[in-house]
């Protein structure tokens, strides 16, 4: 009866007394460098699936634009606003607040001795990528990585690197590029690469975002993808599907890490536990961008 009056008289409570009361504010925060990547709107679908059955909400964040983001991060906790964290990276690290996280937060595609995480595998992802070029007979594989300080595309290069060391062929500063996740400024990179005298006749990309730079990198150079130039990305984003021919790509499951990183944070903060590193397996989705080596001049 008395929800019942409640709701006739348009009765909403007050979250903040709420929030006194329990203890509790039931909102977790997604913090991502970057609030417009589509990547992380998948991501938050994830984990917004996930938290809702527990009575929770998820608020996406970006950690790039507060210089004092460290500062707001403490703050939210003492003052019980939030009550966990999702990361996707913590960079640089943040010696000071990992006391105050322990508890309250889990990484997402990144390590902590302090923290829980939920990892992806990134070096077998890379690993599949390149055996399917050398598979297809490419010798001259470039890389395109993404110029992120983090800790996933660090293991993405190195990947890259091992592979060429355990295959026997030599690394080449002239098929390595770095570039930000903007288009022009990955086709910038990727022109650079295509353009040398002795060019590489496959790239696999840190992102797919990268490789819409390649593409048209590759057509202001008239190469013909796949002829000329085989490309893989990594995510299996949209764009790996709007791009022509369609993108190969390493697949990242975004909706189930979300889910399941919501799922290790909601473990630690109601029952105290939860693994200390879980492993996501990813997958190479082969299309229409890699083929054999052109052995035509």
């Amino acid at each position: 009866a008395i929800l019942h009056a409640a709701r006739e008289l348009g009765y909403r409570p007050n979250s903040a007394a709420r929030t006194l009361r329990s203890g509790r504010s039931r909102l977790l925060v997604l913090a991502v460098p970057d609030v417009s990547n589509p990547y992380f709107a998948a991501v938050l679908q994830g984990a917004e699936q996930a938290a809702r059955p527990h009575g929770y909400s998820v608020m996406l964040a970006s950690v790039r634009d507060e210089q004092d983001w460290q500062q707001v991060i403490l703050d939210a906790l003492s003052s019980r606003s939030v009550d966990g964290f999702l990361f996707f990276s913590i960079y640089p690290p943040m010696e000071g607040v990992h006391t105050a996280l322990r508890g309250k937060a889990v990484l997402i595609d990144a390590s902590s001795r302090e923290l829980p995480s939920l990892q992806l595998d990134i070096e077998a992802g890379v690993r599949a990528a390149m055996m399917h070029l050398l598979q297809l007979g490419h010798m001259k594989i470039a890389h395109l990585a993404a110029a992120v300080e983090a800790e996933t595309f660090h293991l993405r290069h190195k990947a890259y690197l091992d592979v060429l060391q355990a295959e026997g062929l030599p690394v080449k500063a002239a098929y390595q590029g770095r570039a930000s996740f903007i288009f022009a400024d990955a086709c910038q990179a990727a022109h650079g690469i295509l353009d040398c005298p002795d060019p590489p006749s496959a790239i696999v990309c840190d992102s797919d975002v990268l490789a819409v730079g390649v593409y048209k990198a590759a057509k202001a150079l008239h190469r013909t993808i796949p002829r000329d130039l085989s490309v893989v990305g990594f995510d299996d984003s949209v764009f790996a599907r709007i791009l022509d021919p369609e993108l190969t790509t390493v697949a990242i499951p975004t909706t189930v890490i979300g889910e399941q990183a919501l799922l290790l944070l909601l473990a630690v903060l109601e029952e105290g536990n939860a693994p200390s590193q879980t492993i996501v397996p990813l997958e190479l989705v082969i299309r229409a961008s890699s083929t054999g080596v052109c052995l035509t001049p």
